[in-house]
C-alpha cells in the first residue's frame, strides 16, 4: 500500500518541481521576462512564463512605467540587473548633442556604433539628402518642436524639464518605436504627483519593422515624437496614470498632430476582432501590446461628442488625485467623472454611442480617413433559422465596457426575423438593418428584449444583413446575453459584482500573494475565471461568492510578506492545473487506480482470511 502511493507522489512532485520556480516566483519573475534576463532553463521559460511575442512596434513606455511603479518590491538581486532599464541611455562610440531650433530640447546621439543613424538608409527612404548624424539630430529636434507647439497652443501643461532630453538608440531589437521613463518626482501647485522624465527614440526607423518602404524613417520620427512627448506631459500631470488611457491618449494624438501619416489605424482591427475585451486593457493582458493600442479611437468618439477638449479634461482631473498605496489611479472612474460632472454623460452611454459607431461609421471629423477604420468584427454568423441553444450557442458573458456583434444573413423561409433576449442589467442592446447599403436602427417591442425585423426574407443575402448589438456599458463585469430566433431564450442570472477600480485583475487574494495583477500567474487565474467559471450558473455563484468575501481576506495577506510566500505555494497546484489539465488529469487518474488497486487487493485479503 504505501509503495504505490510513494510511487504516486514521487511523480506528482517531479511534475510540481517543474513548475514550482516560476509558478511560486514572485513579481520579479514578470519584469525579468518581459527584458528577457530570466535565469533558469530555456524549457521553463518557455513553459512556464508564457512570455508572447508582440506582432508589431509599439511604445516601450507601458514597461518602463511598471517597472518604476513596482521597484521596490523588487529583490535587491533583480534591481541589480534591471537597473540599467531605468538609467539614462549609454550610447555607443562618442555622445555628442544639439539643441533643437526652439531651445525646449536637447537631442543625444552618437556618430558610430549600433546607435549610430544610417544616414544613407535614411536619405533613401526620405529622399533627404543628409550629410551626416548631426543632420538627422537636427530633424529629430524640428520634429519634438513641432509636438511641444502643438501640445501648448491647445492648453497643456508642459513636462516640468526644459531643456528636455531625448536621445538616439537603438530600439528595433526591443520592438520599440520609443519609450518615455520617468526620473525623479517633480511636485508643483497644481501637479503634486508630477515627474520629470526623458525620451528615446529609434536612432533612424529604417529597420524592416518599421515598414519604411510603407512610412517613412521621417514619418516613423513624427508620429513617434507626438505620441511620446504626449507621455512626457503625461508624468507631468501625475506620475501615476492608468496606462491603457496613457496609451490611448498619445496614439490618438499621432493623427492631430500629423493627419497625413495614419500609422495608428493600423492598431484598431486588434481591438474591433477582439471587442470582447473589456476598455481598459491592462498590461498584464497577454494581448496587451496587439489589442490596447486601437484604443485611441474612443478618443476620437469622445471628442467628436463633447469638443477636443474632454481628453485635457480628463488629464486635468487626473493631475488632482493622490494614489493609494504606490498603484496607478485607474482611469475608467477618471473619465466617468469628467464625462458626469463636465459634459452631462456618463461613461457608460459613451461607450454605447460608440459600439453603434463601430457599425454605422458615421464619423464625424478626419472624413478624409473613415475608410481605414477598421469594419465591426462578428463574434458570430448566422443564415440557417431557427437560431437557438439546439442549433448553435447564442449567448455571450462580456466584461466590463465591452461589446459584440452578431450578423444575421437573410434567408427565403424566414420572413420576419424576430430576436428575443434575456440579458442581466448592465447591458444595452439594439439591432441595425442594412439593406441596398442603407443602415437603420430597428426600434425594439418590448425594453430591448425582442427586435422584429419585417421582410427579412426579401433582402439580399450578398449585401444585406441584420445586425444585433450587445455591450456592457456598465463597470460590473461578467454581464451575461442570450438570445434566440424563436423566442426560446435561456434565463440569466444577474451579477452586481463591479469592477469600480478599473484596474485590478479581480483575483484578489493572487494579486496579494504575487505582488501585483501584472504577475502572468494572477492572468493564468484570471484567463481560467473568464474562460471557465463564468460560462457557467455554478461557476458565476463561486465568483459572485468570491468577489464578496476575498478582498479583506487578500488585504490582510498582503501586509504580512509570510502569509503571502504560503499563498503563492497553496497555489502552485492550483495554477499548475490551469495550465496543464492534461498532466494533472492523468496524475488524478494514476492516484484513482492506484487507490481502487489498493481497496481491491485488501478487500480481497480480507474475504479470504
Amino acid at each position: 500500500m504505501k509503495t504505490g502511493f510513494i510511487r504516486i507522489a514521487i511523480v506528482f512532485i517531479s511534475l510540481l518541481a517543474i513548475g514550482l520556480p516560476g509558478y511560486a516566483g514572485q513579481l520579479d519573475d514578470y519584469y525579468l521576462a518581459a527584458f528577457e534576463q530570466l535565469p533558469g532553463s530555456t524549457l521553463e521559460k518557455a513553459v512556464l512564463m508564457q512570455v508572447v511575442e508582440t506582432v508589431s512596434p509599439h511604445s516601450g513606455t507601458p514597461l518602463r512605467h511598471g517597472l518604476s511603479r513596482d521597484w521596490n518590491k523588487l529583490e535587491p538581486a533583480t534591481q541589480k540587473v534591471l537597473a540599467k532599464q531605468l538609467a539614462l541611455p549609454t550610447l555607443s562610440g562618442t555622445p555628442a548633442s544639439l539643441s533643437s531650433s526652439g531651445g525646449h530640447f536637447t537631442i543625444h546621439y552618437t556618430t558610430s556604433g549600433v546607435d549610430a543613424p544610417n544616414i544613407a538608409k535614411i536619405n533613401q527612404y526620405t529622399g533627404l539628402s543628409l550629410t551626416n548624424a548631426s543632420d538627422w539630430a537636427s530633424i529629430v529636434g524640428d520634429a519634438f518642436e513641432t509636438a511641444y507647439a502643438f501640445y501648448q497652443n491647445i492648453g497643456y501643461h508642459m513636462p516640468p524639464t526644459n531643456p528636455y532630453d531625448v536621445y538616439l538608440s537603438s530600439l528595433s531589437s526591443a520592438g520599440e518605436y520609443g519609450v518615455t521613463q520617468d526620473i525623479q518626482k517633480v511636485p508643483s501647485s497644481g501637479f503634486p504627483y508630477a515627474s520629470s522624465s526623458f525620451i528615446e527614440v529609434d536612432k533612424d526607423f529604417t529597420n524592416s519593422i518599421f515598414k519604411p518602404q510603407t512610412y517613412t524613417p521621417l514619418q516613423s520620427l513624427q508620429i513617434t515624437s507626438a505620441h511620446e512627448f504626449h507621455h512626457a506631459i503625461q508624468y507631468g500631470y501625475n506620475y501615476y496614470f492608468d496606462i491603457w488611457y496613457a496609451e490611448a491618449t498619445s496614439t490618438w494624438f499621432e493623427d492631430e498632430v500629423h493627419d497625413s501619416v495614419n500609422q495608428n489605424y493600423d492598431y484598431i482591427s486588434g481591438w474591433f476582432n477582439n471587442s470582447t475585451s473589456q476598455l481598459n486593457l491592462q498590461q498584464s493582458d497577454p494581448n496587451f501590446d496587439n489589442q490596447a493600442y486601437g484604443r485611441w479611437i474612443f478618443n476620437r468618439y469622445l471628442a467628436e461628442n463633447h469638443t477636443t477638449t474632454v481628453v485635457r479634461s480628463i488629464w486635468e482631473r487626473l493631475a488632482e488625485i493622490a494614489p493609494i498605496d504606490g498603484q496607478d489611479i485607474p482611469m475608467v472612474p477618471v473619465v466617468d467623472s469628467v464625462l458626469s460632472t463636465t459634459y452631462n454623460s456618463t461613461l457608460g452611454s459613451d461607450f454605447f454611442g460608440f459600439a453603434k459607431r463601430v457599425y454605422k461609421r458615421d464619423w464625424q471629423s478626419h472624413t478624409g480617413d473613415i475608410s481605414l477604420i477598421a469594419t465591426y468584427s462578428p463574434v458570430s454568423s448566422y443564415s440557417v433559422y431557427p437560431v437557438n441553444t439546439s442549433t448553435a450557442t447564442p449567448s455571450v458573458t462580456l466584461p466590463h465596457y465591452s461589446f459584440a456583434y452578431y450578423k444575421f444573413t437573410p434567408s427565403a423561409t424566414t420572413t420576419n426575423l424576430t430576436i428575443s433576449l434575456t440579458k442581466t442589467s448592465g447591458i444595452q442592446t439594439t439591432v441595425f438593418k442594412k439593406a441596398s447599403g442603407t443602415i437603420s436602427e430597428i426600434t425594439s417591442n418590448t425594453a430591448g428584449t425582442t427586435y422584429t425585423v419585417s421582410g427579412f426574407n426579401s433582402l439580399n443575402p450578398a449585401t444585406d444583413e441584420v445586425i444585433l448589438l450587445l455591450a456592457n456599458s456598465s463597470d460590473a463585469d461578467n454581464q451575461q446575453v442570450n438570445f434566440s430566433t424563436d423566442g426560446s431564450t435561456p434565463p440569466v442570472t444577474d451579477s452586481t459584482a463591479s469592477n469600480t477600480s478599473g484596474g485590478g485583475s479581480g483575483c484578489f487574494i493572487a494579486t496579494a500573494a504575487y505582488g501585483s495583477y501584472l504577475h502572468p500567474q494572477v492572468q493564468i487565474l484570471r484567463n481560467f475565471r473568464d474562460q471557465y467559471l463564468m460560462t457557467n450558473p455554478s461557476g458565476r455563484a463561486f465568483v459572485k461568492c468570491y468577489y464578496r468575501l476575498s478582498p479583506p481576506v487578500a488585504e490582510f495577506i498582503g501586509k504580512h510578506e509570510t502569509l503571502r510566500t504560503l499563498v503563492r505555494l497553496m497555489l502552485t497546484p492550483i495554477v499548475y492545473a490551469v495550465l496543464n489539465p492534461i498532466i494533472c488529469f492523468l496524475i488524478i487518474v494514476c492516484f484513482l487506480g492506484e487507490s481502487c488497486h489498493i481497496y481491491f487487493r485488501r478487500y480481497k485479503r480480507f474475504r479470504y482470511q
